[in-house]
């Protein structure tokens, strides 16, 4: 499961920074995003946005064990997302 950093950053806000809502909804094609999932935060390169579900391909290699890897496609909500880096 995705943690939740909109939650995250609700109950640690000293500690845990999330980008801001403007951030979010100017998401784009070719954006990469960090989300977290069993432990281990990793880069998701954004291919598609419907509404609040992000669609993206894994971006490094992960050392935890997960159902996806590098170069996967995966899917989860704007309220994972922990970091934004805008594409060039």
């Amino acid at each position: 499961m995705f943690v939740d950093a909109q939650e995250m950053h609700r109950k640690y806000p000293a500690t845990f920074e999330v980008p801001p809502d403007d951030s979010l909804s100017l998401l784009s094609s070719g954006d990469r995003v960090k989300v977290s999932h069993n432990g281990e935060r990793f880069w998701v390169a954004v291919k598609g946005i419907f509404g609040n579900i992000i669609a993206g391909t894994v971006d490094n290699f992960l050392t935890c064990d997960h159902p996806f890897g590098q170069g996967d496609v995966i899917t989860f909500e704007k309220r994972h997302i922990h970091s934004v880096y805008k594409g060039e």
